[in-house]
């Protein structure tokens, strides 16, 4: 018994806090309600309707979602997203990023979980960048196979969206914007927040 309960404790400081940081990223980023939303037909369809374009025609879209806590946000979501993922074009091409503004703080931490996400990180190695801007222009260049329309889109999913509009400079918000409006890889950023964020708020 005691041998069993040294082997399960064995485990280093690094080890433990990375199995930490994978619960928590389960618990917030990825969970799954099942079911579809009561009453939420015509949003679901506008929904998957934008998704779709930049899925499967490369347009780029933001879409902020709002409601109280327990309205059915993220089951909607989920549910449009389950329906997204039955279309094989797009089950084989789109790639999806979960923050959340409870875990990822800070933009520099923002990023560095979208290159994990994004299964960057060898491909960033030990280069330096010179903006938040520049590295993020980087990991979505390195997504693409050729010209822009057989560029993998991305889907940004931004859980408690009003916490990333109080980071310094707004770096991530901003370029991630930026992005969804010119004709860069094609992306489409989903917020969720239970707060109405005010426009002056977010910088452009």
């Amino acid at each position: 018994m005691s041998k069993r309960r040294t082997k399960e404790t064995s485990l280093t400081l690094g080890e433990c806090i990375s199995q930490v940081q994978d619960i928590l990223r389960k618990r917030f980023c990825l969970q799954k309600l099942n079911g579809r939303p009561f009453g939420m037909e015509s949003q679901h369809k506008h929904l998957l309707e934008l998704l779709k374009r930049t899925a499967i025609q490369g347009e780029s879209n933001s879409i902020l979602i709002v409601g109280p806590r327990g309205a059915g946000k993220t089951m909607l979501l989920n549910d449009v997203l389950n329906a997204l993922l039955e279309v094989k074009q797009v089950r084989e091409n789109v790639l999806e990023v979960h923050l959340n503004g409870l875990l990822q703080t800070d933009d520099k931490i923002a990023l560095k979980e979208i290159t994990r996400q994004l299964q960057l990180e060898n491909v960033v190695g030990d280069k330096v960048f010179g903006s938040f801007a520049e590295n993020l222009a980087f990991l979505l260049e390195a997504l693409k196979k050729g010209n822009r329309s057989s560029s993998r889109p991305v889907i940004f999913i931004l859980d408690e969206f009003d916490l990333f509009a109080h980071h310094k400079n707004q770096t991530l918000l901003y370029n991630l914007f930026d992005i969804s409006q010119s004709a860069q890889t094609p992306v489409a950023v989903i917020g969720l927040t239970c707060r109405l964020v005010r426009m002056c708020k977010i910088k452009y």
